[in-house]
């Protein structure tokens, strides 16, 4: 016997049922986890679910965006509708990210439910840009760019290639399996500093002798794992003072550092490696400056493709990357401390990156996140747990505010920039203006 027979009360609780708002409210919902999945900023899903609910004829929602959650709020002709969403596991698609912020801007005024759903459906199916084994070379010749811009050596690099690209084909196959998010960082961190150390160690064998460089390896083995994202979308709601999307994202962003640390230093510690700076590269100017020129084009435009960015982003990132990290390196030569070296640097990225996303018509964020990444201080966390490991607290108090005091920069830089050419950033009210024009006008009214 039919439910509905058997307690006919139910079919009277049916009839009451808002099922119209209730499929408006489901793919409101839907385009809000879709862009969350793709790990974009909390304001970049409010647009997206306002844009949606606007076309599907939802007067106004209210939306709670956390790192990994939405709470949803929806009234329609008087009636609300409030429903949670969350995301399996954090990641990141950029593709995705320009996928649905195009999808939004072309939304007519008014379409279906079945019409707005069947748009989402052709993009979730879309499949990544690129294979895996072309993101296992890519990411190792960003992470031996990375060991470059370390004051690594040739040799140094040669056992950073194979020893990346190993580790990242390690913690692709460990997150397909869903295991903790941590220990898989942990093991891929631990793994990718082992394998480096390996391969140092053939060097040496094969050349008669240790390289004097080889810490400046250590840690960008594993630079792939560094949760860019996260970092610089925590930075950005932080700086809008959207609290509730910025603390889980840089509470999760310090979780992973800490386990890349935590993994790459236990290794090292039992290597017996030197933690000391590793010193500039020698040699003619010229050849020095191309090298490094290289390894911030190499970098960037590696990272950007891991985070399946579209060819022509990624290319431009590594473009604004060699301009914007030229000034940055040249202040740290003439004695500039690292963090404002790091702020100018990022600053100047972030402007570019602007420029660049809208020459491309692409979103702004999948550009700035890779190209800042540049500037990531990951020898100096490694330093501070080394020091840590030898009681030298003096030091790895140094290395670890350092550390910090870089990080920090990275994200104040960008977001300047992000301020000067996006007024959204500029402004913490609700409806914020999308152009500069609109925020003239919203001053002037203000003003009178």
């Amino acid at each position: 016997m039919d439910e509905r027979s058997e307690f006919p009360e139910h079919e009277h609780e049916d009839a009451l049922e808002p099922k119209h708002l209730i499929r408006r409210s489901d793919v409101v919902l839907r385009a809000g986890i879709m862009m969350l999945g793709a790990g974009t900023s909390g304001l970049r899903v409010r647009e997206v679910m306002r844009s949606v609910a606007s076309t599907v004829g939802i007067e106004n929602i209210k939306a709670l965006v956390t790192y990994t959650d939405i709470v949803l709020t929806v009234q329609r002709r008087g009636i609300f509708r409030t429903q949670v969403a969350e995301i399996d596991a954090p990641g990141v698609n950029a593709h995705r990210i320009a996928l649905v912020k195009d999808f939004a801007a072309q939304l007519p005024d008014r379409a279906t439910v079945a019409e707005v759903d069947a748009r989402l459906d052709a993009i979730e199916a879309t499949p990544r840009l690129y294979p895996a084994w072309l993101l296992g070379v890519v990411v190792a010749l960003a992470c031996a760019s990375v060991t470059v811009l370390t004051n690594g050596g040739w040799r140094e690099v040669l056992a950073v290639l194979p020893a990346s690209a190993l580790a990242y084909w390690l913690n692709r196959w460990l997150s397909r399996l869903q295991l903790n998010h941590l220990a898989v960082v942990l093991v891929s961190a631990a793994t990718a500093t082992g394998l480096f150390l390996l391969f140092a160690t053939l060097l040496d064998l094969a050349l008669g002798g240790s390289s004097p460089r080889l810490a400046a390896g250590l840690i960008c083995a594993a630079i792939f794992l560094i949760p860019g994202f996260p970092m610089v979308t925590a930075g950005l709601d932080l700086a809008r003072i959207d609290l509730l999307a910025g603390v889980p994202r840089l509470t999760y962003a310090a979780l992973v550092v800490l386990a890349i640390t935590i993994g790459a230093g236990v290794v090292a510690a039992f290597s017996g490696v030197s933690p000391d700076v590793v010193p500039a590269i020698e040699g003619p100017p010229a050849l020095v400056w191309a090298a490094l020129l290289a390894a911030s084009f190499f970098a960037v435009f590696g990272w950007a493709m891991m985070f399946n960015s579209p060819l022509p982003a990624a290319l431009a990132s590594g473009v604004v990357a060699i301009i914007g990290n030229t000034p940055r390196l040249l202040m740290i030569d003439s004695g500039v401390k690292e963090h404002v070296a790091t702020f100018v640097g990022c600053f100047i990225m972030g402007l570019l990156c602007a420029l660049a996303a809208t020459l491309l018509n692409t979103e702004k964020i999948i550009m700035t996140v890779p190209t800042v990444l540049v500037s990531i201080p990951g020898a100096s966390a490694l330093r501070t747990l080394l020091y840590f490991d030898q009681a030298d607290v003096v030091q790895a108090m140094q290395n670890g505010v350092s550390t910090l005091l870089t990080a920090v920069a990275m994200v104040v830089g960008l977001a300047g920039a992000r301020m000067i050419t996006d007024p959204e950033w500029a402004f913490t009210r609700a409806n914020v203006p999308t152009t500069w024009s609109q925020a003239r006008q919203m001053l002037g009214r203000r003003g009178r």
